[in-house]
């Protein structure tokens, strides 16, 4: 299969996984998880989190968020610690400026990179070997102004699109324009309130992958920029600084 028609297929398929393939150089595999927000629900995980990870869990004033916290970081150690062969709990990690967790070194022989994400009870898990990745998962909230923050914080190039469809359709494509900035600027390890207007993702609403252009310290980046569907009422995208050539994507 080429990698034109790998990434021109009409859906994704979200396989059930119960453990890590190994991963090769032009890989992206991205994991997606269910979420149990029940109290005690994930208390098989609470030992994997580092002692720092269990007291920021305990800051959680609602049950829900602190379980939510649980699952996708003890998930998340659990995934990567079968990637690179150790157990979960012996990970380390260190963080960007902007609060992007990577793993040490030490603990980290194949170059991982990995981005986290969650919305309600859904959680996406992107992970490559040595190119940066970010990724978004958002529930799409009917509610939400989504036409006065486009007015107020998109491009202008995208709040134009944006009015351009259907208006049954404008909550949907917000969402799906939100998730694709997120991931792109997450991939650049910054942070989306410093650069919503900067990056315009409004192109190829329809096409699966797009080629983003983004401006970093004077240089021209190219990002990839993949549509995620992962199930009605959400919406999601994964951004990759590198192109890839085989998407793989998971239920955990």
């Amino acid at each position: 299969m080429t990698e034109e028609s790998r990434h021109s297929r009409p859906e994704l398929q979200w396989v059930s996984m119960p453990k890590v393939i190994s991963i090769k150089a032009d890989d992206l595999h991205v994991w997606r998880l269910s979420l149990n927000l029940t109290a005690g629900a994930n208390d098989d995980l609470w030992s994997l989190l580092s002692a720092d990870e269990q007291d920021r869990a305990e800051r959680f004033l609602r049950v829900q968020d602190q379980e939510k916290f649980v699952q996708v970081r003890g998930s998340l150690r659990k995934l990567l610690g079968q990637y690179v062969g150790k157990a979960g709990a012996d990970l380390q990690f260190d963080y960007g400026d902007y609060g992007k967790p990577h793993l040490k070194k030490s603990c980290n022989p194949l170059d991982l990179k990995f981005n986290v994400s969650h919305s309600h009870e859904l959680a996406l898990i992107a992970v490559t070997q040595a190119i940066a990745v970010g990724i978004d998962v958002e529930q799409v909230n009917t509610k939400v102004d989504f036409q006065g923050i486009s007015h107020r914080f998109f491009a202008a190039e995208e709040h134009q699109v944006l009015l351009q469809q259907p208006f049954e359709r404008q909550c949907s494509v917000f969402f799906q324009l939100w998730t694709r900035k997120e991931a792109c600027i997450k991939a650049m390890g910054g942070s989306i309130a410093q650069a919503l207007d900067q990056v315009d993702v409004s192109q190829g609403l329809e096409q699966p992958r797009i080629i983003v252009n983004l401006m970093e310290k004077e240089n021209m980046q190219e990002l990839y920029v993949h549509n995620l569907p992962i199930g009605e009422n959400y919406a999601g995208s994964v951004a990759t600084t590198r192109a890839f050539s085989n998407l793989y994507t998971w239920q955990w």
